[in-house]
């Protein structure tokens, strides 16, 4: 298992809605009872005292009432009133349901903190602030047991993530002794989102050293990364420092969104088109999510088939417009060959921006099909789309505009949900992103999934099928032992680039067809893939035999590569041969800088 579930997701989910409404009432039951048990003690003893003709003092009466909290002091002579009756009763219930829920929050924590010894393959999230705290509750909702750690013990989202049933943790994530507490060392995940990027990597690496050489999985760190240019920097390193008991992935939350935003809310559909005519997008905002969705729009409309030649229109809008898309072309030299990238240099809060020309061409006709906004601040970006909106008329050209988070401001439109708005709906970024399915598919889960579907489709094309071979299945099918087999020869393909003096670099070219490995270098990767497969199955208990037999893990390759059969030999050969495309699947190639001496 890579990270542990709840055995019965939907009791958990009832209970954590009873104990969060538990919680929620609570103190303020306990403090009306202690108010209805004051006064009525009071007005007990004052009817008492004034029966027997003693009448008290105010403050009498209440020293008298407060003894009763304590069990002490509440017989008097008769006649007694019905209020002191009630008071005798009420007030130490009210004292011993204080004292017990004080008890019970305090050893709950020590408890649950204590819980997490016996946890393995878990999640433990470094920091709760607005993507961490997100990110815990999302993963806990989905079944995942989660530990948080957090430095501030006054930050709210503390206590909302207890009442869920997340294990948190005061102290800090960088401390090994903290993580060690959290139980970092047997994890499957690890979320460093505590501040930043320095500060994140650090909990990343001191995660890393307690993993050490653990058997079984690896402890995956993910450590979000807010510069997009050091992201694909550390990602380059990170597939590089494969390995040991960790992984280490770094992402970052615009990268994460621009593609999930282009799934969610298409600019165009399979074949290129759209409802109103020839895709036409305009992206207002070039922040990073507004730069990485241009490039994505862009890399989609090339892997269109049929569109060879056609170029897709794109308007950018920005107050630095120009330079940022100066920019863009610098870092990708092909995105010119992909689209018509037209910069429209503009302040949002100037008249330029309210006439929106750049929606119209020459005759005041406008051909736009989408509009993406992508604002850093959410209440800018919901009134720039609402105007756009308003000069586009009738056209219902879908608006789509990104917000840090569901709810807000946003609830303001439509129905409520903040969801839609006639043909303007909100993207909340954090609440998609978030999704266990979109966090948790990191580099080396995309390339173990490219791996395998690689393997299936040359199976396939020797004629063999699941009820054949039971591996050919899809990803989420797959038996996790064969996922995992899949994940460490995804983390091996660095180290065997090394061996044929091969590097990897970021994509720029995205025409460039990946690199061919020469019939050499086949022969030298071939050989060392066998040499880890065999080392990963004798490793988990596998054993020579005759015939292969899954259940009794018995395989008649644990062999040396030299006395493979042939066809075996080419499946090994297959796997390193599809190395280059593998990685160009999440925008990376392989160059070759030596070639036996001679560097190149």
């Amino acid at each position: 298992m890579r990270a542990t579930r709840d055995a019965s997701p939907l009791l958990s989910r009832w209970q954590r809605r009873l104990s969060r409404a538990w919680a929620a009432v609570r103190w303020p039951t306990i403090t009306v009872l202690f108010a209805a048990a004051l006064v009525l003690g009071w007005i007990g003893f004052d009817l008492n005292s004034r029966a027997l003709g003693e009448p008290g003092s105010f403050l009498d009466n209440l020293y008298r009432t407060l003894q009763l909290f304590i069990i002490h002091s509440g017989a008097v002579a008769q006649p007694v009133p019905w209020q002191l009756e009630i008071a005798r009763f009420l007030a130490p219930a009210v004292a011993a349901g204080a004292t017990l829920s004080a008890l019970a929050t305090l050893l709950g924590e020590q408890l649950a903190a204590a819980r997490v010894r016996f946890y393995s393959n878990h999640v433990v999230v470094c920091g709760l602030g607005r993507l961490g705290s997100l990110l815990a509750r999302t993963l806990r909702e989905a079944g995942y047991q989660v530990v948080a750690i957090e430095s501030d013990m006054e930050n709210g989202a503390i206590a909302r993530c207890r009442e869920v049933g997340i294990v948190v943790l005061v102290g800090d994530g960088t401390d090994p002794a903290m993580l060690r507490r959290a139980g970092a060392s047997k994890a499957g995940y690890l979320f460093a989102v505590a501040g930043d990027d320095g500060r994140n990597s650090d909990i990343a690496i001191a995660a890393a050293a307690l993993a050490g050489m653990r058997s079984g999985s690896p402890l995956t760190c993910f450590v979000h990364v807010t510069d997009d240019k050091l992201a694909d920097v550390l990602r380059q390193v990170g597939l590089a420092r494969r390995g040991g008991g960790a992984r280490i992935e770094y992402f970052n939350v615009a990268e994460l969104g621009a593609p999930a935003l282009l799934t969610d809310y298409p600019p165009f559909d399979a074949e290129g088109k759209t409802p109103l005519g020839a895709p036409h997008i305009v992206v207002v905002g070039l922040g990073e999510m507004g730069t990485r969705l241009i490039v994505h729009a862009a890399r989609r409309w090339r892997s269109i088939p049929g569109v060879s030649g056609k170029k897709l229109k794109i308007t950018a809008v920005d107050l630095a417009a120009d330079a940022r898309v100066a920019l863009l072309h610098e870092r990708f030299p092909r995105l010119a060959d992909a689209c018509e990238l037209r910069p429209h240099s503009v302040d949002l809060d100037s008249a330029e921006f309210e006439r929106a020309d750049f929606l119209f061409g020459r005759r005041g006709k406008s051909d736009v099909t989408g509009v993406y906004v992508c604002v850093g601040d959410d209440a800018v970006g919901l009134r720039a789309a609402l105007h756009l909106r308003h000069r586009l008329g009738d056209r219902a050209v879908p608006i789509v505009v990104r917000t840090t988070q569901g709810g807000g401001i946003a609830t303001l439109l439509g129905d409520g949900h903040g969801e839609t708005y006639g043909n303007l709906s909100v993207f909340g970024l954090l609440d998609l992103v978030c999704r266990p399915d979109v966090l948790l598919a990191g580099q080396n889960e995309t390339l173990a999934r490219a791996i395998h579907a690689n393997y299936v489709a040359s199976r396939r094309l020797e004629g063999q099928s699941a009820e054949t071979n039971p591996s050919m299945v899809e990803w989420a099918q797959l038996p996790e032992s064969l996922k995992e087999s899949n994940r460490a020869q995804a983390a091996d393909i660095f180290r065997k680039l090394a061996l044929i003096g091969c590097d990897i670099v970021p994509m720029t070219d995205w025409d460039a067809a990946p690199l061919a490995f020469a019939a050499d270098e086949i022969e030298v990767l071939a050989p060392d893939e066998h040499k880890r497969w065999m080392k990963e199955r004798l490793a988990a208990g596998w054993r020579l035999a005759a015939a292969r037999n899954e259940e009794r893990k018995e395989s008649p390759y644990l062999v040396s590569y030299g006395d493979l059969a042939e066809d075996i030999k080419e499946m090994d050969r297959a796997a390193v041969r599809g190395i280059p495309g593998f990685l160009a699947e999440i925008g990376f190639a392989v160059v070759r800088v030596r070639r036996g001496d001679v560097w190149s």
